[in-house]
This record gives C-alpha cells, sequence and structure tokens, in this order.
C-alpha cells in the first residue's frame, strides 16, 4: 500500500483521519505560511490506476508539531518527514517527486493524484516517491471566479512552499556537514567510513508543477531566496512544469520562474497549443499568452538546462479534461518522463520529432 507523505498549509480540520478528510479549503488558521506534514494510506481498488476514482485514501494523519523555541521544546513535523523519507530512500533506488497540483483540488483529490503519479511515473528505469504539496484550491472548476480565488490561494501559499524548501535545505546542509566530520574522523584514523556511518541520501530530488502549480512554484522561490539571503540553492534535478498555467516570458524574468535556473539541473516545458484549459485562462481571464500553451517565449534567451516538448499531438484525453491532463493520462508523455528520470538521452527518442537539437521536440502519438 503506498505511503503518501504530504505538506499543505491547508486549515486543519482534524489530526487525523480514517478516510483521509484531515484539510479544508482554506489557509491553515495561523495564516498562509503556515505548514503541516503528515501521511496518508492509499490503495489501487482496481481498475485503471489512470483513473482518480480508483484510489482509496485510508488513514491520514498529521505529525505532531510543537512551536516552542524554549531549549528542548521545539519538536518539527518537517524534520520526522525528512527523517523518514532519508531512511526509506537510502534503502531503495527511489528519487522522490515533489508534486503541485494546479487548480481545483480538493485535499484527497490531490493525494489519490499523487499516488497515480508514483504509479505511473515509476519504471523499471528509475521509481519514484511522490511528496504532495497540496495548497487550498476550492475543488471546483466553476463558475468562473472560484479561477480567481485560487489563483489568489496559490500565491498565497508560495510562502509556505517557500518555507518548506527552506527546511529541506537546511535538512540537507545539516546531513552533509555531520557526514564531513565522519569523513574526516575516519580519513585521520586512515579509515574510509562505513556507508551506514553516513547519513546523506544520495537520491535525487525533482518537482512536477501541473498548471496553476506553476504559478504557486513562482512565488516559492521568490520567499525561498528572501529566507536564504537572497540566494537560490541548487537541490534539484529536474523541474517538470505540465500545462503551466504561468506567463510564457516566466523562464526568462527575475520575479517570475527565471530562478529555477538556479534551483535545478533540468527544467522541461511540456506544453500543447490546443489546451482548451489554457486557451480560456488566455482569453477570457484576461491573461498574457501561457507558457503552458506555446512554451517558452524565446528559447534562444534561456540556458541550455531549458528544455521544450510539445505535446499538441498528444493532449487529446476526454473532452471535459480540456486537453490539460495528458501528462497523466497520455502513455507517449508518461514513457518521455520514465526517459528522463532514468537519465536517457533526450535526441534519438522514439516518439520524439526534433524541433531544435538538444533544446526541443514533439511528441508523436502512438500508433494505433
Amino acid at each position: 500500500m503506498p505511503i503518501i507523505h504530504f505538506v499543505s498549509n491547508r486549515n486543519v480540520l482534524h489530526e487525523s483521519s480514517a478516510t483521509g478528510r484531515l484539510l479544508g479549503e482554506r489557509f491553515n488558521a495561523g495564516g498562509p505560511q503556515i505548514f503541516r506534514v503528515g501521511a496518508a494510506d492509499v490503495s489501487l481498488a482496481g481498475g485503471n490506476p489512470k483513473d482518480d476514482d480508483n484510489w482509496r485514501v485510508g488513514a491520514t494523519k498529521l505529525y505532531a508539531e510543537t512551536l516552542d523555541s524554549r531549549a528542548g521544546k521545539e519538536k518539527l513535523g518537517s524534520a520526522r518527514l525528512f527523517e523518514e523519507l532519508r531512511v526509506a530512500l537510502k534503502d531503495e533506488d527511489r528519487d522522490i517527486v515533489i508534486y503541485i497540483h494546479g487548480f481545483a483540488n480538493t485535499f484527497e483529490d490531490s493525494v489519490r493524484r499523487a499516488a497515480s503519479l508514483e504509479h505511473l511515473y515509476s519504471s523499471a528505469g528509475q521509481q519514484v516517491t511522490v511528496v504532495l504539496f497540496s495548497w487550498p484550491s476550492n475543488g471546483r472548476v466553476q463558475p468562473a471566479w472560484d479561477y480567481f480565488s485560487d489563483r489568489e490561494d496559490a500565491e498565497a501559499s508560495g510562502l509556505a512552499m517557500g518555507r518548506a524548501l527552506m527546511r529541506l535545505v537546511e535538512f540537507l546542509t545539516r546531513l552533509r556537514q555531520e557526514d564531513q566530520r565522519v569523513v574526516l574522523a575516519a580519513r585521520r584514523d586512515g579509515q574510509v567510513p562505513a556507508k551506514d556511518a553516513l547519513r546523506q541520501c544520495t537520491r535525487r530530488l525533482h518537482i512536477l508543477a501541473h498548471s496553476m502549480g506553476a504559478w504557486a512554484l513562482r512565488h516559492a522561490l521568490r520567499k525561498f531566496s528572501e529566507l536564504n539571503g537572497g540566494r537560490i540553492t541548487r537541490v534539484v534535478d529536474c523541474v517538470f512544469l505540465m500545462a503551466a498555467d504561468e506567463d510564457n516570458d516566466a523562464l526568462h524574468v527575475a520575479l517570475k520562474l527565471q530562478p529555477l535556473d538556479g534551483l535545478a539541473n533540468r527544467i522541461f516545458v511540456y506544453h500543447a497549443a490546443n489546451d482548451v484549459a489554457l486557451t480560456i485562462s488566455d482569453r477570457t481571464k484576461g491573461m498574457p499568452d501561457r507558457l503552458g500553451s506555446d512554451g517558452p517565449q524565446n528559447l534562444d534567451r534561456l540556458s541550455e538546462r531549458v528544455f521544450a516538448i510539445d505535446c499538441r499531438q498528444v493532449a487529446e484525453t476526454q473532452p471535459l479534461h480540456g486537453r490539460h491532463q495528458y501528462f497523466r493520462l497520455r502513455d507517449e508523455v508518461i514513457r518521455d518522463v520514465h526517459a528522463t528520470l532514468a537519465d536517457r538521452p533526450q535526441d534519438g527518442r522514439p516518439g520524439r520529432e526534433v524541433l531544435r537539437p538538444g533544446r526541443s521536440w514533439r511528441l508523436a502519438p502512438d500508433r494505433r
């Protein structure tokens, strides 16, 4: 049974639940910058794992947290989360994918989607563990003003995301410092430290932001930089921007997503010009051209860490999805993500048509 670890700044309904009804649609009572962490048991009830309704959320709990700075009183749930993941990943060949969901997701929806993605994005080439960041979107596509409510909530949630990322960097820094002391002590004795004596996990960290999750990520980067003395620490291997509801110049602008170039080794923009959901965002909600529609505004002006994958020929799923859910429902896209996570070369992949060697490709549909 998969266990989905999560971070969330939603309001707390219960500290534990047998069915996942733990967090609500609004911010934590302490404000949008406050987050809690926990874990949910999730099971596949049968049928297609791509169908969120086939996943069942079971026992769910928040980790205890005491924000008392007096000596010995402070207890951070995030410390427990990071340590559990460190131990698990050190024993298994699994990467971590941090998943930031988009517009109109309840907490339970986002947990089911995270479990589905963990199943779908794992392959023989590389297994993954998905860690969810769930921000308070209201779970409704209509009416139109709910879109703007969620957009405001996603922006404010950047405060909590940035703080969570800062805690992760601090945790990784402590591990590195502890290991350095162990290595130096062993060298003084003419020894090589045993693997079990080292605390660092060597597995990779990735981020997957879908739709409005990319807008939230923009504001998380801003808060992280502020907390980190204006610096962006490179702690992420791949960032996957899937159907990003962001401006198409976002990767060019320092106050938008340009800092991703300092955070990650590689940035992959999956986009589709026929994405109906983003077309509506563009034309009816007064938004600039979307990154998830046409891709980066000018790939030539971006660093060679940025890659673009055109999904217009593989965007079709179900009519109600508005060609916006291909990142999890089309096998062509899932296989492409598998190949990247398994460190296969970007050029020369089956199913890719080269648009610009080494930088941009179009995914071709499977032959029926």
